[in-house]
């Protein structure tokens, strides 16, 4: 698969994304615009079962990546601050069942429900645990609810008082694992 698409979010902005397989897993890539102006830039790298191997996150605070151990016990990366700051060193725990998510920026939700579609039921609720990253690159330790409202939909929000950073929201995701609404182009022509 190689595609690209556009589509507009609640808050006004236009996520544009990319996605190509390849035979380590799936490319994500992401540029979110306010206004005219890059607020995001994603890329975000899962492997064959669609697990985290990569994400990379620039905003206008900074750059931050994230990669998991070798164990998948840990997950470490850093922060490089736009205003002089120096680099600020990111370890968390990690492990299987765990997700990341930009706040604001459904891409990387969508590939962890779409990774979740062959297990949790249409009208199930999972409670995940995820590390929610702000546009100010703090990384934040908390839950998520995922609800399957249908085959292609469902909601994501707050797992009780612990929850992530964010407001409950409401995603598409057709059987490729994309998302769905606005349009979509070839990255390669026939």
């Amino acid at each position: 698969m190689r595609l690209a698409g556009a589509l507009e979010l609640p808050d006004g902005a236009w996520l544009t994304w990319s996605v190509a397989d390849g035979a380590r897993g799936r490319r994500w890539r992401a540029v979110s615009t306010v206004a005219g102006s890059i607020s995001h830039g994603l890329l975000l790298e899962v492997d064959g079962p669609g697990r985290p191997t990569r994400l990379e996150l620039t905003t206008p605070a900074g750059m931050l990546t994230l990669h998991p151990s070798i164990d998948q016990r840990m997950i470490h990366g850093n922060v490089v601050g736009t205003t002089g700051e120096g680099v600020r060193p990111l370890a968390f725990r990690w492990g299987p069942e765990r997700e990341l998510e930009v706040v604001g920026r459904p891409l990387a939700t969508v590939v962890a429900l779409a990774r979740r579609r062959s297990t949790l039921a249409v009208g199930g609720a999972l409670d995940v645990d995820v590390l929610a990253i702000t546009a100010n690159l703090e990384v934040i330790a908390g839950r998520q609810r995922f609800q399957r409202l249908s085959e292609s939909g469902w909601r994501v929000g707050p797992a009780g008082s612990d929850g992530a950073q964010g407001p409950e929201v409401e995603l598409e995701i057709d059987p490729d694992g994309l998302p769905t609404g606005g349009v979509r182009w070839a990255l390669e022509a026939d």
